[in-house]
């Protein structure tokens, strides 16, 4: 595949900036714009390739806000990043009328956890033909399917919606989902081999960040202790060849990967 959206020479790192007050390991840090802005900036210090801005949180029971909450929290934040810099922004989100607001406000990708499965997102995708959609599989696992046939399956069921769409295969990325209604065994098997979970040449984004899979594999029970485990398991996807890794701690990550390629040059 020809170079795309998300198709680039080197690893990029999206940085989460969740303005929510109940997101699992942040929640109430940066819901408020001073705060918010002074985060952005500590991601763009260290050199951020994609903020990515999440109104609502999707922990484990979480309680859905309404589009128009969501739309109060991101617009001022997605407004006065996009005077700060011109790098990339993602908005997080499933609600169709957040992503078209978002987008207007000066957003560049939809980040949506349901994969396009809400009525309308397609719809968005199609308003704005130079955005990146991002397609999460987040569905309820089919059991009768092993999960990399299940993932797989997902995946070519979105090629053939967008190409039904007319929306250009070159700006769209997949995410497996990591933690969203697969087992702790079939996690583990997503971040081991990524190779597995690639469908063709589709650019792949990992998100593990601070979740239970690295809870797991660490015994730390607090989740803004586990940058250490969600960099190692970030690095490992980008050594597999995963495009796009989304993280807490975009200095820890950027540091990690720096080292990490001038070590590894021949």
């Amino acid at each position: 595949m020809k170079e795309g959206y998300f198709t680039k020479k080197e690893p990029q790192i999206m940085g989460i900036l969740n303005v929510t007050p109940d997101s699992f390991s942040d929640g109430g840090q940066f819901n408020e714009l001073d705060k918010a802005m002074l985060h952005c900036e500590e991601m763009l210090s260290a050199n951020v390739d994609i903020i990515d801005i999440g109104g609502q949180s999707t922990r484990p029971n979480y309680q859905e806000i309404s589009a128009r909450e969501e739309k109060e929290r991101i617009l001022p934040i997605i407004k006065a990043v996009r005077t700060k810099t011109d790098k990339p922004i993602s908005i997080d989100t499933y609600f169709p009328e957040v992503a078209d607001a978002a987008l207007a406000a000066g957003a560049n990708i939809i980040n949506d956890i349901k994969g396009l499965d809400t009525n309308g997102m397609i719809e968005i995708a199609q308003k704005y033909p130079d955005c990146g959609v991002i397609i999460m599989h987040s569905r309820p696992r089919r059991t009768e399917l092993s999960v990399v046939e299940d993932i797989r399956a997902f995946y070519q069921e979105k090629i053939e919606t967008c190409q039904k769409a007319g929306i250009d295969l070159m700006r769209i990325c997949f995410d497996p989902g990591i933690g969203f209604g697969k087992t702790q065994e079939e996690n583990i098997a997503i971040l081991k081999h990524p190779e597995a979970f690639r469908y063709q040449e589709y650019p792949v984004l990992y998100g593990v960040s601070r979740k239970r899979t690295i809870a797991a594999l660490t015994n730390e029970t607090d989740p803004s202790k586990r940058d250490f485990g969600s960099i190692a398991a970030s690095l490992f996807a980008i050594t597999k060849g995963v495009e796009i890794v989304r993280v807490h701690q975009v200095k820890g990550m950027r540091d990690t990967l720096n080292v990490w390629q001038t070590l590894n040059k021949n």
